[in-house]
């Protein structure tokens, strides 16, 4: 069987079966390659905003509500897999589980591969990052986190919602953010992405 790999920003091989924290490089092929990668299927009016910068607000914005790193730490590194996997957005995911069923009667398959290709890469990010895997306390926070930005940024990057986004996002309470959110270029995202690796993964690994 032939090996499959892709190309990263660096230049490098990533192997897409047997990879390890090894063949993570966060300072090039993820700062880089999230600065890169579009929020939303880049359906937001203006310029592009990024994974990269998706993950920076997010952290800050956990470290200053519950001044606890760790928790700001995996904020940041939450959608990290995106570096190889892109952006599947929410209703491209739902969609694929709605042709499953059609085809093969089933609606759980897609979502388990979905959700199993992410935990392998999130396992290697972590080791690479220098952290343990979160506990579940810290998986939650990160997931209201997540949510909470979502809704804020739906309510002020994109255009008007013409349906509801369902209840978690028309109710979540929105992040305390410093000032109205703004695309940011690919060069600052990718900066403030290292920077805040410097600042929340000090035993991060570099290449």
């Amino acid at each position: 069987m032939t090996a499959i790999w892709k190309q990263t920003y660096s230049g490098r091989a990533f192997p897409m079966t047997g990879f390890t924290a090894l063949d993570i490089d966060l300072y090039r092929d993820v700062a880089e390659g999230l600065a890169r990668v579009c929020r939303f299927g880049g359906h937001v009016p203006g310029n592009p905003y990024s994974v990269a910068q998706h993950c920076v607000i997010g952290a800050d914005a956990a470290l200053e509500e519950t001044r606890d790193a760790n928790i700001a730490a995996y904020v940041l590194l939450h959608d990290a897999h995106e570096f190889v996997f892109g952006d599947m957005t929410t209703p491209v995911a739902k969609w694929l589980t709605v042709i499953e069923r059609e085809l093969f009667g089933s609606s759980e398959v897609v979502r388990t591969l979905i959700a199993t290709a992410k935990a392998r890469l999130d396992s290697a990010i972590w080791r690479a990052a220098g952290l343990p895997p979160p506990g579940k306390n810290y998986r939650a926070a990160v997931d209201d986190f997540d949510v909470r930005l979502l809704a804020t940024e739906q309510r002020q990057l994109l255009m008007p919602a013409p349906k509801s986004w369902g209840k978690a996002v028309d109710k979540a309470k929105p992040l305390r953010l410093r000032g109205r959110l703004s695309s940011w270029p690919v060069a600052k995202a990718a900066e403030e992405y290292r920077a805040r690796l410097d600042q929340l993964c000090p035993n991060a690994r570099r290449v």
